[in-house]
């Protein structure tokens, strides 16, 4: 690749995450293992999950312990600290990044919960690898001891590897579902060990193939009462927000993706490519100049917008208001439909080229347009920020 348009890509990136003295630990080992990552990406897409010798390398580079909490060994760092290394694997392979991401986002959740139940699913370290789904999927009665649980859920990445999962579900009371004076179910999110659980092989998709994002189902699993998040608890407040905190994970990834996106254009116009009938070598058009330049400059502002959300939600820590998780889901929204701009971009520049399955930008396209589809990407949070805004009722759902 050429030098200098990497330098001039790898400038967007914030100062703070580039000057090696504000690098945590976990990012320096990632960019150390990302050349190895962005190698194995077409076997990972072939493979549809991790191969183990990369699951092993992911976890010794601590990327599995970033969210754990410190209490039983993790690293729990700071938001944009975990933002900044997910976003240099997305870099080197989205479904690497958003496997991690989702472990990640598994850990935020299973710290909602009560300590007996942290304690559980923590009992092996913490780089205990954690699977869910937030969607309330399935039905929980409760019985004398606790929760009897059965449904099936999906789109639960890495389900496979997972040894616990956290699993969102409508309470049942007889044959009725009860629901509050909003009309909103109660719901409990619940942690179920694998032993319980049962992966069906069903993702076979466009994109981020190798997520191994399954279904999985219950049938009739018995869950200790002390094993629930209750919603409409201070618990269950604090993962409402942790769950609209956790959207920034996707615009991360959407972020490094783009990026990958304009490197690898980058890279074919360096390499002296010169369009069907052109007498000028791509590099050399103004119109991809301008249109690279433009795509570079998109980038920048998502970034900008992602970190400076995820700074103040740091700073905010323990603040929770309706008004905080719109926020952060429309940045999430508004982040992840800029990245997938450039990455269009970036494929329509390289012509020809990227139609075949052997290049990068096939699949970055193929794994953004699978990303842009995760409920976080929807207009949805556009208008519950904007009702906020003028205070009206904004329906927000579960979250």
């Amino acid at each position: 690749m050429d030098s200098t348009g990497q330098r001039e890509i790898r400038s967007a990136h914030p100062t703070h995450y580039t000057e090696e003295k504000d690098v945590n630990p976990t990012l320096a080992r990632v960019r150390e293992l990302a050349t190895h990552v962005t190698k194995r990406a077409e076997e990972i897409e072939q493979q549809r999950g991790l191969p183990d010798d990369l699951v092993d390398d992911l976890r010794d580079a601590g990327c599995f312990r970033m969210f754990a909490p410190a209490s039983h060994g993790g690293d729990q760092l700071d938001l944009p600290d975990v933002l900044a290394v997910l976003e240099e694997l997305a870099r080197a392979d989205a479904a690497t990044a958003w496997t991690v991401g989702q472990v990640a986002l598994s850990h935020l959740i299973v710290r909602c919960g009560p300590a007996e139940a942290v304690e559980d699913v923590f009992a092996d370290g913490p780089d205990t690898l954690v699977a869910g789904a937030v969607a309330p999927k399935g039905r929980a009665r409760h019985t004398d001891t606790g929760w009897r649980v059965t449904g099936q859920w999906p789109f639960v990445t890495g389900s496979p590897r997972a040894s616990w999962f956290y699993l969102s579900c409508v309470v049942v009371t007889g044959r009725s579902v009860p629901v509050g004076d909003d009309g909103v179910p109660a719901t409990r999110i619940l942690y179920v060990p694998a032993r319980d659980i049962r992966v069906l092989d069903t993702w076979r998709v466009l994109g981020l193939r190798g997520t191994a994002s399954h279904d999985v189902a219950v049938e009739k699993a018995r869950v200790p009462a002390y094993r629930a998040v209750v919603a409409e608890s201070e618990q269950g407040g604090e993962a409402v927000h942790r769950i609209a905190e956790s959207s920034l994970i996707i615009g991360s990834i959407a972020v490094g993706l783009a990026d990958g996106a304009l490197a690898d254009l980058v890279q074919v116009a360096a390499g002296g490519k010169r369009p069907a009938l052109s007498a000028r070598r791509l590099a050399s058009a103004p119109v991809f100049q301008d249109r690279l330049g433009e795509a570079q400059t998109v980038l920048r502002a998502a970034r900008a917008l992602l970190y400076a959300e995820a700074s103040e939600a740091q700073a905010s820590a323990g603040t929770s208001t309706a008004l905080h998780r719109a926020r952060l889901r429309a940045t999430a929204a508004q982040v992840t439909s800029l990245a997938g701009q450039v990455v269009d971009t970036a494929h329509k520049l390289a012509g020809g080229t990227a139609v075949y399955e052997a290049s990068p930008l096939q699949r970055r396209l193929r794994d953004l347009h699978t990303a842009t589809q995760h409920f976080v990407a929807g207009r949805d949070s556009y208008a519950t920020l904007g009702a906020l805004a003028v205070g009206a009722e904004g329906g927000s759902g579960p979250l």
